[in-house]
């Protein structure tokens, strides 16, 4: 299948952004989105969110880069409401504050109108959830030594929430769904809309 790349980035020019969560991660349009999926054509579903959140593979071309980008677009349900909003929101915070090898980067994010998408990169090996049980991805069991590796990399993930940041941050959803793998089989914790911030560390 095909699929329309379109260009991001940030402009040269000083701006003035109407909120900090702009300044720190990219607001991309809805029209931007839907071209990146073809419209959300279901085929590039990959997956839903503990929450029922439809989860699609885009691409985007990332400023003057020969190679496309893929991404990761998490589409919120409408009918969550408020619950759903205050979700989004706090997704957005905590990802945009986040720096760690074993955490999702967050790409940007999409608040129009009743349309709210959280971007975040691609995993191309989906979560530890879709190995375990009897859904094994591709058939493929992983083996001991790969799911230690697996735990030592959310371990670490949990430190640096706990003691790394400004102020310690709670997960309250750490589930095999909710532990990403990327291309190279490492973990990455994604779906911070429940979490919680303490008092600040420093």
């Amino acid at each position: 299948m095909v699929v329309k790349c379109l260009c991001f980035g940030d402009s040269k020019k000083e701006k003035n952004y109407p909120t900090v969560i702009e300044e720190l991660c990219h607001r991309f349009s809805f029209e931007d989105l839907r071209k990146s999926t073809n419209n959300f054509d279901n085929k590039l579903v990959i997956g839903w969110s503990p929450f029922g959140d439809k989860v699609y593979k885009g691409c985007l071309k990332h400023n003057d880069a020969a190679a496309d980008h893929t991404i990761t677009l998490k589409v919120m349900v409408p009918h969550y409401s408020i619950q759903g909003s205050l979700q989004f929101k706090k997704e957005i915070e905590v990802l945009c504050q986040l720096r760690h090898p074993n955490i999702i980067s967050l790409i940007g994010f999409c608040d129009q109108e009743k349309e709210k998408i959280v971007v975040s990169e691609y995993m191309a090996n989906g979560s530890l959830g879709d190995y375990l049980g009897d859904g094994i991805r591709n058939n493929q069991p992983l083996s001991w030594k790969k799911r230690l590796d697996i735990c030592i990399g959310v371990a670490r993930a949990l430190h640096y929430l706990h003691s790394g940041t400004k102020r310690a941050i709670i997960h309250r959803g750490i589930n095999p769904n909710n532990i990403l793998l990327d291309k190279n089989m490492m973990p990455k914790l994604a779906n911070f809309g429940i979490s919680v911030q303490g008092a600040s560390l420093h």
